[in-house]
């Protein structure tokens, strides 16, 4: 089975995005490991086809959150739960 349209574009962003971090070790995100990571981890969803799922509560993640941020594993409802959660 292939990808999708949308799942190519967000494999090459993601691919894009993880040389840049390779490239510059060091860069203006505040913990470029943890990016490299979401990034990773996002490429392993592409790849098992679970790719715009929540990883929360398994809805779809809306088009736009992945295409403002295609390593995103969260769709916003349950971004704005946690945020509720973790803000003092």
């Amino acid at each position: 089975m292939g990808l999708t349209p949308a799942e190519t574009r967000a494999r090459a962003r993601l691919l894009m995005r993880r040389a840049v971090l390779a490239r510059a070790g060091q860069n203006r995100t505040e913990d470029p490991e943890a990016e490299l990571n979401r990034i990773e981890a996002a490429l392993r969803r592409i790849d098992e086809g679970r790719y715009g799922i929540c990883d929360e509560c398994g809805a779809a993640i809306g088009a736009q959150v992945l295409l403002e941020n295609p390593a995103s594993p969260l769709c916003t409802a349950c971004v704005a739960r946690r945020d509720r959660h973790h803000s003092p």
